[in-house]
């Protein structure tokens, strides 16, 4: 039931039962926050949101206060604004005054909030943090000195992704968030997903950078180094610039990536369709041979972590096709190097991703060939856009180069490995393509209207009905699954696990904001993409056909599906 409240003497109209933060911010009014979280149940812990409401003696946090009839709020009475200021000036108190070097300078919360606030001088001062810097990982940078304490990382490693790899050690003035038993986060339940770098307000966590080696590569001049970009990540810099997809934005990527110095830059989407196949093939088989359970899907490497660590019953069911990433680094050292009759050790191998979890891929010791590693580095969409800056390129205004051959294009398909769904949906189409019994059947992918994070299709080929689900964030995937063992269901084959919510679009390693919307757009950018691709499916692309030829004609035509394949182990971590 709606009714209306006074707020600053002005009347809103609010619904009965929602908090009076989610009422006022509804409205329009401004309310600052570091603690708080779509999605999550209300802490109250930072006390930002406070306002005044007449009658009440203390002020109210208004995240966790629901709104009542006869209110009469305020939200920037000078009572109001002294305390947040004096919140702010706290945190400040003994946060490191790195501001200049701090990868989050200028897109720092705190930094904001003292902006907002004008704060322009120390009115509290405290011992700075005496804690040291994590870098052990190989995905995510821990600076206990910039932490906030606002739970933001705390929550979501434990309620979206079911790790609890960091939580709050200690008490009183001593509090901090830790790993466990104060170890480094490489030997932590950590899953390299990125997920609390996107959530954190400050610099207190950041992803690993590639970007010195990167650049150290390209400064040699022995050295042939290769990028090849993720189709997702074209329609992330689509969102992030807003550039139209009638402009060529995976070309303009192209563009700036040559201007930096690269050798060869090509089209990632190419191994997209490679690991379709793969995967299609080994469900294919799985069907035929009645194997109990459904194929899970690999290409996520914070998914393979969790199972490998949590859940090392399933690790028979995962895909064992590598990720895209990785067939294309296998690719690159191996194939390509032969019919290019360049040493491996020469090529430097760099990935585009929207993930940090690809960094944790790529050092994997079963991603190496013969001792050398299949990808050498791994930027993030936000590292990709700081080279951009830095080089002073101007996405916008440079001239389209296209990827260069032999991997200059992908399917429509391997767009829609960008996005939560998607995965399944090529996977269905290439196994319909391979078992449809009559050319008067057509294939028909419903999405399911139900709005929980577990979705399900059904694919009917001939007398066969084959199942797929998809579902994206880890405690909604283990929730899924043990809801399908306990019911004793066998009607799903295929279950695409995504670990960052909405998929990739979501992911680690896209560039760091508080606007719900931003996954939605870069689905839809997919999507438009996905328009432009000159073939619907991996059977169709050209540029397959011509590498497939080749490994027929060669004396090594037996090994070389073995490069796309890999093996998953168990892993014991502290939990």
């Amino acid at each position: 039931m709606d009714f209306q409240i006074e707020v600053n003497n002005s009347l809103i109209l609010v619904n009965e039962g929602e908090t009076l933060l989610t009422a006022l911010r509804r409205n329009g009014i401004k309310i600052p926050t570091l603690c708080h979280m779509n999605r999550f149940s209300p802490t109250g812990a930072c006390r930002l949101c406070v306002v005044e409401v007449d009658g009440k003696r203390d002020l109210i946090t208004s995240c966790s206060f629901p709104v009542e009839k006869g209110m009469k709020v305020f939200t920037n009475s000078p009572r109001v604004i002294r305390a947040r200021k004096s919140i702010v000036e706290m945190l400040l108190s003994n946060h490191p005054d790195d501001c200049l070097y701090c990868e989050r300078n200028g897109n720092c919360e705190l930094q904001w909030l003292a902006e907002e606030m004008n704060v322009k001088e120390r009115k509290f001062f405290a011992n700075k943090n005496a804690q040291y810097p994590d870098n052990s990982s190989t995905s995510v940078f821990r600076d206990p000195a910039k932490c906030v304490l606002c739970s933001r990382c705390v929550r979501i490693c434990e309620e979206t992704q079911y790790v609890t790899a960091i939580d709050f050690t200690s008490r009183a003035n001593n509090i901090k968030v830790n790993s466990a038993f104060n170890k480094g986060l490489n030997i932590s339940s950590c899953i390299n997903c990125g997920q609390c770098i996107m959530v954190c307000p400050t610099g207190a966590l950041t992803d690993i950078s590639h970007i010195e080696k990167v650049q150290a590569n390209i400064d040699k001049k022995k050295k042939e180094v290769i990028f090849f970009v993720s189709p997702s990540v074209t329609a992330s810099i689509i969102e992030h610039y807003g550039i139209k997809t009638e402009q060529n934005p995976a070309w303009l990527i192209s563009a700036a990536l040559k201007k930096m110095g690269a050798s060869k830059v090509f089209d990632l989407g190419v191994a997209s369709d490679l690991n379709i196949r793969e995967e299609a093939r080994l469900l294919i088989d799985r069907v035929k041979n009645g194997n109990k359970g459904p194929l899970y899907s690999s290409c996520c490497p914070a998914w393979v972590k969790f199972v490998e660590e949590f859940q090392p019953e399933l690790i028979p069911s995962l895909s064992t096709a590598k990720s895209p990433q990785q067939i294309f680094g296998a690719l690159l050292k191996t194939w390509y190097a032969k019919e290019e009759k360049v040493m491996p050790d020469n090529i430097f191998s760099v990935a585009v991703m929207p993930c940090v979890g690809k960094k944790f891929e790529a050092s994997r010791e079963e991603m190496t060939f013969k001792g050398i590693s299949e990808v050498d580095a791994v930027l993030t969409i936000r590292e990709f856009v700081r080279m951009v800056r830095s080089n002073g390129i101007d996405l916008r205004r440079i001239e389209p180069v296209p990827f260069d051959k032999p991997f200059s294009a992908s399917s429509k398909n391997a767009l829609k490995l960008g996005y939560l769904g998607g995965k399944a949906e090529a996977i269905a189409f290439e196994l319909f393509e391979n078992l449809k019994t009559s050319s008067r059947e057509t294939f028909k992918f419903n999405v399911p209207k139900n709005l929980s994070g577990r979705k399900e299709f059904k694919l009917n080929i001939g007398k066969k009905t084959i199942g797929f689900a998809w579902v994206s964030g880890i405690t909604n995937a283990k929730a899924y699954i043990d809801d399908l063992i306990a019911d004793g269901r066998s009607d799903i084959h295929y279950i695409e696990v995504m670990t960052c919510l909405d998929g990739c679009v979501g992911g680690g390693g896209q560039p760091i904001n508080r606007i719900p919307d931003k996954t939605k757009n870069r689905k839809k950018a997919c999507q438009d993409l996905e328009k432009f691709s000159p073939w619907d499916n991996p059977g169709n692309n050209i540029c397959l056909d011509s590498i497939f030829r080749t490994m027929e004609k060669s004396p090594d035509k037996e090994t070389w599906p073995k490069l796309f394949h890999t093996r998953f182990i168990e892993r014991n971590v502290p939990k």
